[in-house]
């Protein structure tokens, strides 16, 4: 009987996964229309809204808005939106521009502008640095390596996440250093400080001056309390959304924190993928835009803010990721002088780094090949892995419940010296898998840390991904209190 009652909980999971299955899945199997795959695909998803603006051969082709932000207010193609690291695009094209005109000089040491940065070093493509002044295309390309806690004049508290592939390696790769991949979140940062230094502007000022005013763009900012109305973010717990209230550090805009809407980042990137169609800007003719996306270093991954990936079949150009409460994913195709990007007050590694990019593959295959088919249903997979984690938290709850007539049938194997041995066997693996809880709770920002060559804070884990970590975090509390009840009641019983 004590059997069957163990192996129920799994016949319920097994029960769940078998109807996730086979269950029929909602919508079409292909899709040929942007309308119907980003209607279709934010419930299949799970994402509470977001706004699109597709561009194909420098017009605008499609640009609307589905759902609503982490207030429940519904988004329009104007509504502003915090775009995270995608800002990198405007700090990168602004820097392109005053190297344009001649006030700024790409291998000029960081140190003439900021000399209190002047220990920095730039980084080989190992770990070793190089024993040489660190210089702002350096510093631009990602190529440093940063203490980060020895920055704190540069490193506001912004939590998120660098754009990333839909490639458990790559994913790794980008976010954590390696010996080829180096990116900071502080490079652009310290990358805004100098152009404000080198100008005498702010960093607003530049942006509005420069990019914003001269192509229409009167609702992109990197200063929010300028405008009203901008999305709430919010972030995720299997599907369910909750508002974020937190906003961003004006220091993080030149790196994080720009606001902008997708109308107006359709004004943008149509100067990127066609600049024959657009005005040009201060320092940045139509000969010049074509590099803003080529490697600031030969077979490098960064170009002028843009993300540079080389494959057999193509290259592939895009920019974007995740901070508190909002994520953002821009993808060019300038020999087709094409973008798709896809704004989102939703932030998560699987929003950012998974979903978006996915959302954008099928868009992409729509643009060029008229068809694609139905991606992933994450929402669906999400709900079967929350109803499974509830089985097995009620499943541990009910095991806490019992642990009075647990001790006690285990106190019951004296009489043999094997039934001795299995008691003790019993004790020793539950004291063993408490400590490992307690471990893994205690150690998890350390061992983040140490993969991210700085400190981590609880704070941080649970916001890269909330339904994940707040699981993981409730599975490890609810076993560590069935463990330690067993053990207090067992040693009670003993005394009595």
């Amino acid at each position: 009987m004590k059997f069957l009652r163990r192996l129920l909980p799994w016949f319920f999971v097994i029960a769940i996964v078998i109807a996730a299955i086979y269950l029929p899945d909602l919508g079409p199997e292909n899709y040929k229309d942007f309308d119907t795959l980003f209607t279709t695909e934010r419930g299949r998803q799970g994402i509470a809204g977001y706004e699109i603006v597709v561009i194909k051969n420098g017009k605008i082709l499609f640009n609307r808005a589905y759902g609503f932000d982490g207030q429940r207010n519904n988004l329009e193609p104007s509504t502003p939106l915090y775009i995270g690291p995608s800002s990198e695009i405007f700090t990168g094209t602004l820097l392109s521009q005053m190297v344009n005109e001649r006030k700024l000089s790409l291998d000029v040491s960081i140190a003439q502008f900021i000399p209190e940065l002047a220990s920095l070093k730039a980084r080989r493509s190992g770990k070793a640095s190089l024993d040489m002044p660190l210089t702002l295309r350096q510093l631009a390309a990602h190529r440093v390596a940063f203490p980060e806690k020895d920055l704190p004049t540069f490193d506001p508290s912004t939590i998120g996440l660098e754009a990333g592939l839909p490639d458990p390696q790559l994913f790794l790769k980008s976010h954590f250093p390696t010996d080829t991949y180096t990116r900071s979140r502080l490079s652009y940062r310290i990358v805004g400080a100098i152009l404000e230094k080198a100008s005498g502007k702010t960093y607003q000022q530049l942006l509005e001056s420069m990019i914003t005013i001269p192509l229409g763009m009167y609702l992109t900012t990197a200063k929010p309390s300028s405008l009203e109305h901008i999305a709430v973010g919010s972030g995720t717990f299997f599907g369910l959304t909750f508002p974020y209230v937190e906003k961003v550090p004006y220091d993080a805009a030149a790196s994080d924190g720009i606001v902008t809407t997708s109308e107006d980042l359709a004004k943008f990137l149509r100067l990127i993928v066609a600049p024959d169609l657009v005005p040009a800007l201060p320092g940045l003719d139509t000969a010049q835009v074509a590099a803003l996306y080529e490697p600031l270093y030969k077979n490098g991954d960064t170009g002028f803010g843009w993300r540079i990936l080389e494959s057999k079949k193509k290259q592939y150009l895009f920019q974007g990721g995740s901070i508190l409460g909002y994520s953002s994913r821009i993808a060019i195709y300038p020999d087709h002088h094409s973008a798709i990007a896809i704004l989102c007050p939703q932030d998560g590694i699987l929003i950012s780094n998974f979903i978006l990019p996915m959302l954008i593959s099928s868009a992409e295959q729509i643009l060029f090949g008229g068809e694609s088919r139905r991606p992933f249903p994450t929402q669906r997979a999400m709900i079967v892995a929350g109803i499974i984690f509830f089985i097995y938290l009620l499943s541990i709850i009910l095991q806490t419940r019992g642990a009075y007539s647990w001790a006690r049938d285990l106190l019951k194997y004296k009489e043999t010296s094997i039934s001795q041995l299995y008691a003790r066997f019993v004790l020793l693996r539950t004291i063993i898998g408490l400590a490992v809880r307690l471990l893994i709770f205690v150690c998890a920002p350390i061992a983040a840390g140490a993969l991210v060559g700085r400190h981590v804070s609880y704070q941080e884990l649970i916001a890269f991904e909330p339904g994940i970590a707040s699981v993981l975090m409730t599975a490890l509390f609810f076993g560590v209190l069935r463990n330690i009840s067993r053990l207090v009641i067992v040693a009670r019983l003993r005394r009595s």
